[in-house]
Formats: structure tokens, sequence, C-alpha cells
């Protein structure tokens, strides 16, 4: 008789997805180096934002909870002030995902309305397409952002060749956000995390196919939402049933 494997639990998945990601920027210098332009944004890029997804996501089985986030946010908010104050640049990127990913969390907890669920990621990604020009935007691209700018991520690009560009730290706030409302509402938990790395990996894709900015949030946005498009009317009907009764 074959064993079942046992799938990782929380806190293996809590624990080990920030380890792998530290331990990923901090071999980053010692990695083979890339070609300069798409071809470091695309492999270094894009292997430097599925990490801080994966960190940020990792907090994600918390989401009932009050008490882990808060403590995950004093704790992480302490480090990243101190790692950026010490000018470690790429190495203070874990503590800052887990960091968005617990206020995503806090955030998904205050909002916890079914209609909110659907309408904020619309909002948001109407908001950053028409902020893209200004401001810390959910995008990738090489613009040249200070390394210990708290509010972005820097993405090293491999064998000490600097860094292949920085994402805006509201990327893994929303993204965990929007898991966490998928694990709320019975949606499709798998997908929905396919579909947010998707569209981290999408936004750097347009971009570097267009050769412009291409904000991440609405194609985070998409990824949630498509991923659970068929069982976003049943939801909102069940709203409209319990304010019938």
């Amino acid at each position: 008789m074959t064993r079942r494997r046992r799938r990782p639990g929380a806190a293996t998945l809590a624990l080990g997805a920030p380890l792998v990601a530290l331990a990923y920027y901090l071999a980053a210098p010692a990695l083979p180096a890339l070609p300069a332009g798409d071809a470091t944004v695309v492999v270094a890029g894009g292997v430097g934002m599925l990490m801080i997804v994966a960190s940020a996501l990792a907090l994600v089985p918390a989401h009932p909870t009050l008490v882990g986030p808060l403590l995950i946010v004093l704790g992480a908010g302490l480090l990243v002030a101190a790692l950026n104050a010490a000018g470690v640049g790429a190495a203070a990127n874990v503590p800052e995902a887990l960091l968005a990913g617990a206020i995503g969390l806090l955030f998904a907890r205050w909002l916890a309305t079914p209609v909110i669920a659907i309408a904020v990621p619309i909002f948001v990604a109407a908001i950053d397409v028409w902020s893209v020009a200004s401001g810390p935007t959910s995008r990738l691209v090489d613009s040249g952002t200070d390394s210990t700018d708290p509010l972005t991520f820097d993405m090293p690009a491999w064998g000490h060749m600097g860094s292949a560009g920085h994402l805006g730290l509201s990327d893994a706030l929303f993204a965990s956000m929007f898991a966490a409302w998928a694990w709320r509402y019975g949606f499709r938990r798998t997908a929905t995390i396919v579909g947010l790395a998707l569209g981290l990996l999408g936004s750097l894709a347009l971009g570097i196919l267009l050769d412009r900015t291409i904000p991440a949030l609405p194609l985070l946005a998409a990824g949630y939402l498509l991923a659970n498009l068929d069982r976003i009317p049943a939801l909102l009907t069940q709203v409209d049933v319990q304010r019938a009764s």
C-alpha cells in the first residue's frame, strides 16, 4: 500500500519560502552574469519577482488571525528599517516582502466584504494605470531607483551586474490581499496564486515587448478576478440574499 505524500504545512511554507528567497538574493552576485539588457531583465527580474511573491504569499494561511500578522508587521518593519539604514540592498527584499504581505492580510481582514473584494481590484487597477508615470508605481523597469528605497524591491542582476530593475512594494501588498480574499471567500487557491504570479510576469514581458512601462496592478487584478470569474456571481448573489433576509 502506497502512502500519500503530505503537502507542506503552513508553517513550513511560511518559513521555507522566505529562506529560499533570501538564499537567492544573497547568491545572485555569484551566479553567471547574463547579457545586459532584456536577457537580464527577463531572467534575473522574473526570478526576483517570483521570490517576492512567494515570500509575501507564504503568510496567506494566517489570514484568519490578527496577532500573527501584527507581530510580523512589527518585527519585519524594524528589520527593514535596520537593513535599509545599513544599505544592504537586495538582502532587504525578503523582510520587505513579509512586511507587505502581513499588511495585505490586515487590510484584507479589515475590508472583509464580498463587494469590496471585487471592487477594490478594479479600483486600484484603474488608479495604477492613471499614476504609472509618477510615484512608487507597480512595475519592474530599470528606472535607476535607489536600491535602498524602502518602497521598492531591488531585483539584483546576476554576476555583480547591478540591478535588473525595481518592483513597487504595493504589488506584494495587494497580491497578499487578493490571495487572502480568495482563501476567505472560497475562490480557487492554486489558480489565484498562479494568476497573480502570471500577472507580475506579464507586466514584465509586456514592458519589454512594447518598450514602455507597464503597471503590474491591473494584471495582478486580472489574474485574481479571471481565475475566479465563474464564482464571483455566486458570491455577490449570496450577499443580495443575505440583505433581503
